[in-house]
């Protein structure tokens, strides 16, 4: 088994290695600037809420820009890997991000992100790696139809007997769009981020739970926040600096229902371009209820964990961008379900 746990080790490192090779490389490639679509606006926040529900059966990768996100601040026992695929069906109010006049449609944006997680050998630090594919697609407005990939890497320090220690981090996302279907690498920006976790959780009757190196059991109400700084490479220009406070809750309601709601405020000062200096407030609170498929559904636990554990998540967001530039300011709202499903192995 040890040995077995090295290898895994290994191959997650080798495949780390060769995403960020690779994400590098793809980074080198000469861009147009044909569109400064994605500036602000994206599905991160969105996805990032969705994978952080307190759902503990369908399997999610340990990185999120949310706190309370299942096993955030808890050690990895083995080096895993997780696939997750994500199939929303949204009502989305401004498909264009506009500060007025944006279609209002319905959105299909599916997601599909391969994880790996492992302790970095015998110290509290987990590292972790993904990648990810999204597109965005409309019924009412094509043009402005948008495909993602989005890798990053991870390292964080966990406490091995407290899972609701203060957990610092350090992470690099970088986020490639592209013309559809992943035809013109219009626009590039990598996030090299510096921030902190915190959690605090409670019982059913509301008693904090001691410390312990994984209280997810006997969790009911979780509150926390993630608090950081980040400078954002882009190209297209300009760069930017952003302070980030991201509050969060989640309550485990039954075996079967939860609900989770997270409030991502991001401040970003953008560098000297063209004579403007941007800046910009973003809000992006986000709820979710979430209902996961019984087993017994499905033909039983083992043909629940094939089929993916699946859940069905009842979404509703509001991304509000306030910014100096008022050809920058938009509001977005997207309400609608999301078919989510997980493997770990």
């Amino acid at each position: 088994m040890k040995v077995l746990r090295h290898w895994l080790f290994y191959a997650g490192v080798s495949a780390s290695v060769m995403l960020l090779i690779t994400a590098q490389a793809v980074l080198a490639i000469a861009q147009t600037a044909n569109s400064n679509a994605g500036l602000e606006g994206g599905q991160d926040g969105l996805f990032d809420a969705i994978l952080a529900t307190p759902n503990y059966r369908t399997p999610v990768l340990p990185d999120s820009a949310i706190a309370t996100a299942p096993g955030l601040e808890q050690a990895v026992p083995a080096p895993q890997f997780t696939l997750n695929v994500l199939a929303p069906a949204l009502y989305n109010s401004n498909a264009q991000f506009l500060p007025s006049g944006g279609s209002q449609t319905l959105e299909g944006s599916p997601l599909v992100r391969l994880g790996w997680a492992s302790q970095l050998f015998d110290t509290p630090i987990r590292v972790s790696a993904a990648a990810s594919l999204e597109t965005e697609r409309f019924v009412n407005a094509p043009g402005a139809a948008i495909d993602y990939i989005r890798p990053s890497a991870r390292a964080q320090y966990v406490n091995p007997l407290d899972d609701q220690a203060y957990s610092p981090f350090l992470s690099y996302v970088p986020r490639l769009d592209f013309d559809p279907t992943f035809a013109n690498n219009f626009a590039t920006r990598q996030d090299l981020s510096l921030g902190l976790d915190k959690v605090f959780n409670f019982d059913g009757a509301f008693n904090r739970l001691p410390a312990a190196a994984n209280t997810s059991s006997a969790t009911v109400w979780s509150f926390g926040f993630s608090i950081g700084g980040q400078r954002r490479f882009r190209d297209p220009s300009p760069q930017s600096y952003a302070f980030f406070f991201n509050p969060s809750a989640a309550y485990v309601i039954s075996d079967q229902w939860n609900a989770s709601f997270s409030m991502p405020i991001t401040r970003r000062w953008f560098d000297a371009f063209e004579g403007i200096n941007q800046r910009n407030l973003t809000w992006e609170p986000t709820g979710v209820v979430e209902y996961v498929i019984p087993a017994d559904w499905l033909g039983g636990s083992d043909a629940a964990r094939w089929r993916g554990n699946p859940a069905v998540d009842f979404v509703a967001g509001l991304e509000r961008n306030w910014s100096n530039i008022s050809g920058r300011e938009y509001t977005q709202w997207r309400v609608g379900l999301v078919f989510k499903t997980g493997w770990r192995f």
